[in-house]
């Protein structure tokens, strides 16, 4: 699978997750976990150990929260619920951070148009 967002694609070790070559799983420390992570993290999943209660940035080691974590994002969008991030997992997470970065670009525009209105 080919990643399509730079937040995805510039990783070496999400690239090769995309291809399960090998996917993401418990014990791995890189900065590809930390991207997953925060990526749950701007879906609205809470990962309080991982982000040191919300005031940091993921740490970037896929324990036992980051499994779980996967697992419920899994069960909520109708994939295994394995705790492994793989190529579906990673696809299913791409295209809801892609909908969601235009969600908001959406929104700061017509706050925009809001505040400034264009004559």
């Amino acid at each position: 699978m080919s990643l399509r967002i730079p937040r995805f694609a510039n990783d070496p070790d999400l690239r090769a997750a995309s291809e399960n070559k090998p996917p993401l799983r418990q014990g791995a420390k890189n900065e590809g976990v930390a991207i997953v992570q925060q990526a749950l993290v701007d879906l609205g999943f809470r990962m309080p150990r991982s982000t040191r209660g919300g005031v940091s940035l993921p740490d970037g080691i896929y324990g036992s929260e980051t499994a779980a974590t996967i697992s419920s994002f899994q069960g909520a969008n109708g994939l295994q619920a394995d705790g492994v991030a793989g190529r579906q997992t990673l696809a299913r997470l791409e295209d809801l951070i892609i909908v969601a970065s235009a969600a908001e670009q959406a929104k700061f525009r017509a706050e925009l148009r809001r505040v400034r209105p264009i004559d």
